[in-house]
């Protein structure tokens, strides 16, 4: 992601000391950042799950191949019902990628964001991601 000229920023609901222990332990690269109030998300359009949505057949796929990685969910903390979204923002703000999950841990293969960036890169400003 670096080499890309990509700046990973992770952006969760919760308490400061909910991003460091999720960046020390989980991602130490990344500045790990968390709001409790839920209008950034909102306004960058990052829906909420339903029940409906919880239990559909791939994300109880999706969490069971988790488990069987040995991931396991800690104590939820912020909007539980949040789905993840993954951006590329320019420095002028501009959305130059958008990924919008369909159930927790559908994040967008590494690979995929950069190859999003280098077929939207029309300056040579360092985006966030």
């Amino acid at each position: 992601m670096e080499a890309a000229g990509l700046q990973v920023v992770a952006v969760g609901l919760g308490q400061p000391k909910h991003a460091r222990h999720f960046g020390d332990r989980l991602a130490p690269s990344v500045d790990c950042v968390t709001r409790e109030e839920t209008e950034l998300h909102a306004g960058y359009g990052v829906g909420r799950a339903n029940m409906l949505r919880l239990l559909a057949p791939d994300a109880i796929k999706a969490g069971m191949s988790a488990a069987a990685r040995g991931h396991t969910q800690g104590q939820a903390t912020g909007d539980t019902q949040r789905l993840p979204a993954t951006f590329i923002i320019d420095a002028d703000g501009i959305v130059r990628y958008a990924h919008y999950g369909k159930f927790a841990g559908d994040n967008p293969d590494l690979a995929a964001i950069i190859q999003g960036w280098r077929e939207t890169n029309e300056t040579d400003s360092a985006p966030v991601v």
